[in-house]
């Protein structure tokens, strides 16, 4: 597979800078002699930059026509922190893992001990998120030196296989093991696991239908793997519980969440479990609280002159603080939910005459 490749790659190179390539996809004349112009200039670690796109047919294209060839996001011309740049990425919903797109120090891949996972598909999901948050000093470069190729078959254009959840899964484990070594705790660190979680839960009946797990799994990983079947069926039946105790939202367009501790995070994750989608957080002062949380900004309510027709709030914060908020929501004239002790009370709405008797 690509990753024992790469890695063979890098244990063998001598140069000062890597750049992996495949055999089905090219690079412009001029791409190797610029970014190492760059990133010698600078002292760069990393280099991200865009690419072009070919497709073997239409059909190809009409199918990948969402791939994202240019990001239009606003970046600045500066170098940054690995961990910055790709928090920028995230927060703008366009990190992209193509190891195609990006110009390595191999210093930084061979002291930090940086390969692909061997043995797995989409090894370079790994590679990219442990490398980009080890590099000092990082750029983005809008410049399209990358021309991607599309062709039938090829591991992203194929039909879904075993072997895909079995990568992502692997790869799953491993960003949160190499989190939790580093001490890391970012926009990005949580953007790529949740990410990776999405893609293995998109691949799971394909396994689940197809494959013995102790065929693909070995020793820890098959241990991780039946923690994560165990883990899972429970949250099935909880997911049912859940379903039920959210059904008074289904009479509301947007769902905004006041809140941003461990009651909002308990209520934002079973909402979401429960199908519903959030639109924004509210917090009575942004200090002390987090900035994003399930990848949406959380913003001062102050700020927040209104909201959305077929728009409510639920308040998910301590019951100590119940009477306050629902005050500051009445006050607002939002429509509103008590939650707390997964328990929803509500709705409350200044509005109607019957909740204000």
């Amino acid at each position: 597979m690509q990753g024992y490749g790469r890695n063979r790659g890098i244990e063998m190179s001598k140069g000062e800078y890597l750049y992996f390539l495949d055999s089905d996809d090219m690079i412009t004349p001029e791409a190797m002699e610029e970014l190492y112009e760059i990133s010698k200039r600078d002292d760069l670690d990393a280099v991200f930059f865009d690419s072009q796109t070919l497709y073997e047919d239409e059909e190809l294209k009409k199918r990948h026509s969402n791939y994202l060839a240019v990001r239009s996001g606003n970046y600045p011309d500066a170098v940054l922190t690995g961990s910055d740049l790709l928090d920028l990425f995230c927060e703008q919903d366009e990190w992209l893992v193509y190891v195609q797109r990006e110009f390595w120090r191999r210093s930084l891949l061979t002291d930090n001990h940086i390969f692909n996972i061997e043995g797995v598909e989409h090894e370079d999901e790994f590679f990219s998120f442990s490398a980009i948050l080890s590099a000092k000093r990082a750029r983005y470069i809008r410049k399209p030196y990358f021309i991607r190729r599309y062709r039938a078959n090829s591991v992203m254009t194929r039909p879904p296989m075993p072997k895909d959840f079995h990568g992502y899964f692997t790869t799953y484990c491993r960003m949160i093991r190499f989190a939790e070594e580093k001490g890391l705790n970012s926009v990005g660190v949580d953007y790529n696991i949740q990410h990776m979680f999405d893609c293995v839960l998109n691949f799971q009946q394909v396994f689940d239908t197809q494959a013995d797990p102790k065929d693909w799994f070995h020793g820890d990983d098959l241990v991780l793997y039946r923690i994560f079947k165990e883990i899972q069926t429970r949250e099935e039946r909880n997911r049912d519980r859940s379903a039920e105790l959210w059904r008074p939202l289904d009479d509301y367009l947007n769902i905004y969440i006041y809140g941003a501790g461990r009651v909002a995070n308990s209520a934002a994750k079973q909402i979401l479990s429960a199908g519903y989608s959030i639109s924004g957080f509210f917090v009575s002062s942004l200090e002390g609280n987090p900035e994003h949380m399930y990848h949406r900004r959380v913003q001062d309510f102050h700020e927040i002159s209104s909201l959305p027709e077929g728009s409510v709030v639920v308040a998910a914060v301590g019951k100590p603080m119940h009477e306050e908020i629902s005050s500051i929501l009445e006050q607002r004239g939002f429509p509103y939910f008590l939650y707390a002790g997964g328990v929803l009370t509500g709705p409350f709405d200044p509005n109607r005459k019957e909740d204000e008797s």
